[in-house]
């Protein structure tokens, strides 16, 4: 009897195990969407005032960007081409507009 219980004690070991990885494996898949930008476009125009960026993208058009709180609006100029990951959703006013949670410059004017 402790034979087949070594071996049940085994598969049981081995299958939690698998389950474990495979748990960990779909939980990830779900950060991997978050790296995603969700704008990508030129600046054509800056509001120094409201330390926000109005960019136009091809496929959502215009939308005010709120710099995060770190962001230096003098770091931005028109006609920069930027990738722009949100902060929570965008506002569908028009023009829509959102908060940055990140800022990537792909090409200095």
């Amino acid at each position: 009897m402790k034979l087949w219980n070594d071996a049940v004690f085994k598969k049981s070991f081995v299958f939690l195990f698998l389950l474990c990885f495979l748990l960990v494996a779909c939980s990830n898949e779900g950060e991997e969407a978050k790296g995603e930008m969700d704008i990508k476009g030129n600046i054509v125009e800056i509001d120094s005032s409201e330390n926000s960026i109005l960019v136009e993208d091809d496929q959502k058009g215009l939308t005010w960007v709120a710099l995060h709180e770190n962001g230096d609006i003098k770091d931005y100029e028109e006609g920069q081409e930027v990738a722009v990951w949100v902060d929570g959703g965008i506002d569908t006013s028009s023009p829509a507009s959102t908060k940055a949670l990140n800022i990537e410059i792909i090409n200095p004017k």
